[in-house]
């Protein structure tokens, strides 16, 4: 009897059954008079479909498995969609409603003397978003679907001289477009241009790559993270580290000028003075509120954090400072 417990429990512990279950099963193979050969016949008997039935128990559990599994996975994915202009997109639900829309965009050159043109993006046949813009506008509109199921719309635009950029995440509302999250912040200010680029959307994290030419750097390289939670994008972190390896560059900074090195972003408590000669590191840029920091070490593995400029300095920050255009 210790030879068929122990095989039936062994064919028992990979299901989820209750030890009642269990118990039941046992009793059935070890009823009264089922002792020597009979016993071994009824035993094999009753073990034949038991073991089918566990087999198929298996089966619908692992298939059920593997559905919650590609149910989780579709969760934690995400699209990025380019929008060619004048092709209707039919498969995404923009609106919310939960179902499908059809969107279209549309660009004409207008051919003046201003060299203007104009985008219309077209929602369920209607004119949800228009502008214009002068000296050879350009624009790259993409769909962006989270994990969650919600659709944005990511506009870029600038114009001929790659100046004047506007790059906007914007959501449909009653046929409207209505922007949800601003690129431009902080570049406007603290950089001659830049560019932020979508290179992923995994569940609602938006990854981007940003290339930006800071007034105290020149062009620079790093990876930004964008998440969606309670409504709204935020940043998933306010420092991000210099890619140096697809900057082509080493960490090696020369000091052009006096600058002042402060203990942490935001604060305004001196740590020490870069002197002019000096050679430094520069390992992230931070973000600090509504100002943008640099942070710096020197020979001595000191760190702190530069307040970047908001315009050209006089005098560059960085001997090894680059800037194109």
């Amino acid at each position: 009897m210790n030879d068929v417990k122990k095989a039936l429990d062994s064919r028992l512990k990979d299901i989820t059954f209750s030890q009642q279950m269990k118990n039941k099963v046992l009793e059935e193979c070890l009823q009264p008079g089922n002792a020597g050969t009979k016993n071994k016949q009824s035993f094999k008997r009753t073990l034949v479909p038991i073991t089918l039935f566990l087999v198929f128990c298996i089966s619908i559990a692992t298939a059920v498995k593997g559905l919650k599994s590609d149910e989780s996975v579709e969760k934690l994915g995400g699209e990025k969609v380019s929008l060619e202009p004048d092709i209707v997109y039919s498969r995404y639900d923009v609106t919310g409603d939960t179902n499908t829309d059809t969107v279209k965009v549309e660009i004409v050159n207008n051919e003046d003397e201003n060299d203007s043109g104009t985008i219309q993006i077209f929602v369920n046949d209607k004119i949800a978003f228009k502008q214009k813009r002068e000296m050879g506008p350009y624009w790259s509109v993409e769909l962006i679907k989270l994990g969650n199921g919600k659709v944005f719309f990511d506009i870029y635009s600038k114009i001929a001289s790659d100046d004047d950029l506007i790059h906007q995440l914007y959501t449909c509302e009653n046929n409207k477009l209505k922007s949800v999250y601003d690129f431009q912040k902080y570049y406007d200010e603290y950089t001659i241009n830049y560019s932020v680029d979508i290179v992923k959307v995994s569940g609602n994290i938006i990854e981007t790559e940003v290339r930006a030419q800071f007034y105290t750097t020149g062009s620079i390289q790093y990876d930004m993270n964008l998440n969606f939670e309670d409504g709204k994008f935020e940043r998933s972190e306010n420092s991000f580290t210099l890619q140096y390896k697809a900057m082509s560059k080493k960490n090696k900074w020369t000091v052009n000028t006096k600058i002042k090195v402060y203990e942490e972003a935001g604060n305004k408590k001196v740590a020490y003075t870069l002197k002019k000669g000096s050679i430094v590191k520069l390992d992230k840029v931070v973000y600090n509120n509504n100002e943008v920091y640099f942070q710096v070490e020197n020979n001595k593995g000191e760190k702190g954090y530069i307040a970047a400029a908001k315009a050209y300095p006089d005098t560059l920050y960085f001997k090894e400072a680059q800037y194109a255009g």
